[in-house]
């Protein structure tokens, strides 16, 4: 079961109680570093209030049409790695798997970072992970 735990000006931050993951949907576009801090922030909240060392994340960014490069480099750097243990991006669109093989390509996250178009095969890969 899904909770919404936060919701900032470009996301909305679930907690998923069955599988221990944080869902983020985004509903708009991240085109500034502020904007993206603003994601990270919300999720190192989450992270704190459930006790955990690093979370799982799987990020729905199929209603998104842009993320800046700012915003990228921000998502790809040490403080986001700080936080997430790994991260499933779902896409949907062109445009959404456009801007995930940028991030992969280009950004290269810290983080295992990997691009699903199904959400349950996005949750059986972090389960490889561990959440502690």
């Amino acid at each position: 079961m899904k909770e919404l735990k936060e919701e900032t000006s470009t996301q909305k931050l679930y907690w998923d109680s069955e599988n221990e993951i944080v869902w983020g949907e985004l509903f708009a576009d991240i085109k500034t570093k502020k904007l993206a801090k603003e994601n990270i922030d919300a999720q190192e909240r989450i992270r704190d209030s459930m006790n955990k060392e690093k979370t799982r994340v799987i990020i729905d960014m199929t209603a998104v049409f842009e993320i800046s490069k700012e915003a990228r480099d921000y998502f790809a750097n040490e403080r986001t790695a700080s936080i997430q243990r790994a991260t499933a991006l779902l896409i949907g669109s062109v445009v959404s798997r456009t801007i995930g093989n940028f991030f992969l390509g280009l950004n290269k996250p810290i983080t295992p970072t990997k691009l699903f178009t199904d959400p349950q095969e996005a949750i059986k890969w972090l389960r490889t992970f561990s959440d502690e």
